[in-house]
């Protein structure tokens, strides 16, 4: 009951993931990074092992055909799982499980993977991949969520035409690092357990994207670095005040 679209910037090299689902704690259990920030994501009856495995294969260097082949072959129940693979590089690949629940299905391409089930129907995801494709002068974090809510928008989850409200969400883009680090996350942002998950993981994003700067900051230059409260009322509109400073 999810859908997910995953990104590659090639501006950038960033990449990046977004996902909804009506169940909770999504963003938790079902994506993945390889060491070099490839990404991978196990659905629908999601085994959180093979995201893992998929990981794993993809950081000691195997093709995406040798890690699915890896992800079935480990798996007896690979027929009920809907998983995604999306390369530093570029290259994409989705599985969608006979035995997932309809409606179902993936479109993958250069770049991107989109995939969902139990959604209103294949406009759902056709709607994600078209937002994405068309907001490439936008940065990657903003692209994703951008699909994400037209998914939402398309019908999203859907049983015996019975919309079913996102209960949980996730946006999620990992930096490229020229120090050898490309697995950092620069936007980590769960909403957890919420009835409008995608809204308020958009309102939660307008907040936190802003601290990028803020951590990189942190990272490079601590001896200047102002005090939290200072800098959130400089550089952000919308920003909860640190408890600790009342």
């Amino acid at each position: 009951m999810t859908y997910t679209v995953m990104g590659l910037c090639p501006r950038t090299g960033r990449t990046g993931l977004a996902i909804a689902t009506v169940s909770l704690n999504v963003a938790a259990i079902c994506p993945a990074v390889s060491r070099y920030g490839d990404l991978v994501c196990s659905q629908a009856y999601t085994n959180r092992k093979l995201g893992a495995l998929g990981a794993r294969c993809l950081t000691d260097g195997r093709t995406i055909e040798e890690t699915v082949a890896r992800m079935e072959n480990e798996d007896p129940s690979f027929s009920y799982r809907q998983v995604g693979i999306l390369t530093r590089a570029g290259r994409a690949a989705a599985h969608s499980g006979d035995d997932c629940m309809a409606w179902k299905g993936d479109v993958t391409g250069d770049g991107l993977v989109v995939m969902g089930n139990v959604l209103a129907g294949a406009h759902v995801i056709d709607a994600m991949a078209a937002t994405f494709r068309e907001t490439v002068d936008e940065h990657l974090e903003e692209r994703l969520m951008l699909a994400l809510e037209a998914g939402r928008d398309a019908g999203g989850q859907s049983v015996d035409d019975r919309h079913l409200s996102e209960r949980s969400a996730g946006l999620v883009v990992y930096g490229w690092d020229a120090d050898g680090y490309p697995e950092l996350t620069e936007i980590d942002v769960r909403i957890d357990a919420h009835p409008t998950a995608v809204a308020e993981l958009r309102r939660q994003y307008e907040m936190i994207r802003h601290l990028m700067i803020y951590q990189h900051m942190k990272a490079d230059d601590p001896a200047n670095l102002p005090a939290t409260q200072t800098w959130e009322a400089d550089h952000m509109a919308v920003a909860p005040p640190p408890p600790w400073y009342d």
